[in-house]
């Protein structure tokens, strides 16, 4: 279990590798998270709506190359985590909006986030 700031309780954390991926993510639409250790703490990397696909697709996509461009070039992902959220299509875009206006991704590289309006509502 994974709790964020607004206290919802994320599934996971779970290697980000096809293995994991197959195992444990949900075949449901939502939001998810890759995220990385730095220092004693997990980091949000990337964050990914799932509503047109599910999570489970969109996890395996990023996880073999056909995502986000930056994910497919990890160096080393056995060092990388995934989360996720089930929810629907409007509070996975308000989370996703949030999180990358506020927490800033290094991997969300999408010129249409810049655009993102914080919500900070809890759902």
């Amino acid at each position: 279990m994974y709790p964020d700031e607004f206290g919802r309780t994320w599934e996971g954390p779970y290697l980000f590798n096809t293995a994991s991926i197959a195992s444990h993510a949900p075949r449901q639409f939502g939001v998810y998270q890759v995220l990385y250790r730095e220092h004693a703490a997990l980091s949000v990397a990337y964050i990914g709506i799932a509503t047109g696909e599910t999570i489970h697709g969109r996890l395996m996509k990023h996880c073999t190359g056909r995502g986000n461009w930056a994910l497919g070039r990890l160096g080393n992902p056995a060092r990388f985590r995934f989360v996720y959220f089930c929810c629907d299509i409007v509070m996975a875009r308000q989370i996703e909006s949030n999180t990358v206006t506020l927490r800033k991704p290094p991997f969300n590289v999408r010129p249409e986030y810049g655009d993102f309006i914080p919500s900070t509502a809890i759902h």
